[in-house]
């Protein structure tokens, strides 16, 4: 645990800095393990299984809804907590958050099995033999929805304590297993049950693994009681939150379905192949959201200072790190597509993967204005954003694509993302003023980040699209280093990349 933790002080720069690197690491780690596991995986399940394993992992995103937004809240709840201090209370509202969690995630559980039996019966198309595997092993899945919310509400706490590399040395191995155990069960029980038994028995390792450290961390937890009265203010912070959830999907996949609408169903190919692949990108900005959130939270109200120099080094670190694959991913999209698929394919996505990139460079900004709106207990404020941003979004869509086909839809999201940007920031501004120096400190390299990601979308020869790589490059660096870092944030970059240099071996 960083000092930060250990006396309840608000975490700094260089905390923000090597919060983030933790959350790369255990999101990046499990990923790279995926890609050697996956072939081997299809190849044992075959490919009627695969797809139903496949269906099962996009359970967790739906059983997400019943979280009420209560994971977010309690990480709010436990890094505001009074003087940074751990008391009673503390400990009996992290129980009370948990054990709501996990009666939602099993009334989840439970509705999702009772879908999932009638879809197996009367909706999906398989083999009779395949019946019974499919409908016990999606029960079996179904039945992992109490330990998905409780390892939710775990993760809020370790995270509202800052905890970062302590919850995600834990979580790295047990996310590895998810992807090996499956295959390790196959070589003794080919069956998709043994799979799903096997995820299982990840999850509940996880839970146990986190009350262990949890049960260090906050030894109250031993004689904690549930307090009914404490949901309140999380319900009233999470339900915002819920809204927010419910409207992201629709702001970020209605223009899949309106594409296969206005234009056509194999058109939409054109554009989700270069959106997933660079919507991945998304992977480096959430793992700063998710350090710099519960720092917000934590010193928004006892020390606005800090929270405007967190909320200026969590933009800049978003940025530093977005731009990079953005622009070699705009400057480069007509070759990558061409290898990675065919020419014909590249020719009508290069330019729609252009937009995309600077749509997901700005969203990733973006993602640290609306994370202080939820700090600062504000959620309202993103929720009714989001329902107003889908009023205006959907007609403007719409009429991108008539006149524009589906390079007009990936336009149609940039823009809207950056009027995102722009409004948030402006509305962050209204309900709270010491952010003003940050917001024009981190202007430049938005601003520069965008405009260098737009002029990439010109096509250019491989040789002068090298040479605007590096030009870019320079210049966005340049003005991140000595226009909008000031001398504590560079002194913490330093540091920060000298522990890096330390760990690896590597002497400058």
């Amino acid at each position: 645990m960083s000092s930060s933790d250990e006396t309840g002080s608000s975490p700094r720069s260089r905390h923000i800095l090597t919060s983030t690197g933790w959350n790369i690491i255990g999101r990046i780690a499990p990923v790279f393990v995926a890609i050697l596991v996956t072939p081997r995986l299809i190849h044992l399940l075959g490919l009627s299984r695969w797809g139903i394993f496949t269906i099962a992992l996009s359970l967790i995103s739906t059983l997400g809804i019943f979280d009420l937004g209560l994971g977010r809240a309690l990480t709010r709840a436990i890094a505001d907590r009074p003087e940074g201090k751990t008391t009673p209370e503390t400990a009996d509202l992290i129980f009370t958050g948990s054990a709501m969690m996990g009666l939602m995630g099993g009334l989840g559980g439970l509705v999702a099995a009772g879908l999932v039996g009638l879809w197996v019966d009367h909706g999906l198309k398989i083999a009779p033999e395949l019946h019974s595997e499919v409908l016990w092993s999606l029960w079996i899945f179904c039945a992992t929805g109490p330990l998905l919310m409780i390892n939710a509400a775990f993760w809020g706490v370790f995270t509202g304590y800052n905890s970062f590399r302590t919850v995600n040395l834990i979580t790295i191995p047990v996310s590895v297993a998810y992807y090996v155990a499956p295959v390790l069960v196959l070589y003794v029980w080919d069956s998709l049950i043994g799979v799903m038994l096997a995820i299982f028995a990840c999850r509940l390792w996880l839970t146990f693994a986190y009350a262990r450290s949890l049960l260090r961390l906050v030894p109250a937890l031993k004689h904690a009681r549930f307090r009914g009265y404490l949901l309140k203010p999380l319900l009233r912070i999470g339900g915002w939150m819920t809204v927010s959830n419910l409207a992201f999907p629709i702001l970020n996949y209605v223009d899949r379905f309106m594409i296969a609408s206005v234009v056509s169903a194999a058109a939409t190919s054109f554009y989700t192949t270069p959106a997933d692949v660079v919507t991945r990108f998304n992977m480096l900005s959430s793992s700063v959201s998710a350090s710099s959130f519960p720092a917000l939270a934590s010193s928004w109200r006892r020390e606005p200072e800090r929270a405007s120099e967190i909320y200026c080094t969590s933009v800049l670190a978003v940025s530093a790190l977005l731009f990079p694959p953005c622009l070699i991913t705009a400057l480069f999209s007509h070759a990558f597509l061409s290898l990675w698929i065919d020419a014909s394919f590249a020719d009508h996505s290069a330019m729609i993967m252009s937009f995309l990139c600077v749509g997901v460079f700005l969203s990733g900004v973006d993602s640290i204005a609306s994370g202080l709106l939820d700090a600062i207990g504000r959620p309202d404020v993103n929720a009714r954003f989001s329902i107003g941003e889908i009023i205006f979004y959907l007609p403007v869509l719409y009429l991108s694509l008539i006149y524009f086909g589906v390079p007009g839809a990936a336009c149609a999201w940039a823009v809207r993302i950056c009027a995102d940007y722009g409004v948030r920031s402006l509305v962050s501004l209204r309900f709270y003023a010491p952010l003003k120096p940050a917001i024009l400190r981190v202007l430049p390299a938005t601003v520069s980040g965008a405009v260098l990601l737009v002029a990439a979308m010109v096509g250019v020869s491989s040789a002068m699209a090298a040479g605007e790589m590096f030009l870019s490059l320079l210049i966005f660096y340049a003005v991140l280093w000595f226009v909008c870092l000031n001398h504590g944030e560079r002194e913490a970059f330093m540091s920060f990349a000298g522990k890096i240099r330390k760990k690896i071996g590597i002497n400058i």
